[in-house]
């Protein structure tokens, strides 16, 4: 189970927002809501260090690709579901509003349906 925790919109350049990530009982602090040419994307805390003489930004918790894009689905729905983003209003071709099967979407249009329970039953706190 996730759950997205003390969402608070920022939107300044590519940041739209900070929260907690609450996954599997770890409660992860200080996530980035981010917003890039490919879509909405999260990422987790970082620390500065050095490098080679320059400053850089070093990830503090890393998954696989699989299980982030599995996460980042999974994120994206429960901000969604919690009012905190909007899914885009896509038209077809005859202009009209294109209708979706599923309830849950990405902001590109992803239906993240399967990821998302809809049960505050499961939230383990």
């Amino acid at each position: 189970m996730i759950s997205v925790l003390n969402y608070k919109k920022f939107d300044r350049g590519s940041i739209k927002g900070f929260f907690d990530l609450r996954y599997h009982g770890l409660t992860i602090k200080s996530c980035r809501l981010m917003d890039g040419k490919n879509g909405l994307w999260f990422s987790f805390p970082q620390i500065k260090g050095e490098q080679d003489g320059e400053v850089k930004y070093f990830d503090q918790i890393f998954l696989t690709p699989l299980e982030r894009d599995h996460v980042r689905n999974l994120i994206l729905a429960e901000l969604q579901a919690g009012g905190h983003i909007e899914r885009p209003k896509r038209e077809t071709k005859s202009g009209q509003p294109r209708r979706s099967a599923g309830k849950h979407k990405t902001p590109e249009g992803e239906d993240l349906s399967e990821y998302y329970s809809g049960s505050q039953d499961d939230i383990p706190f």
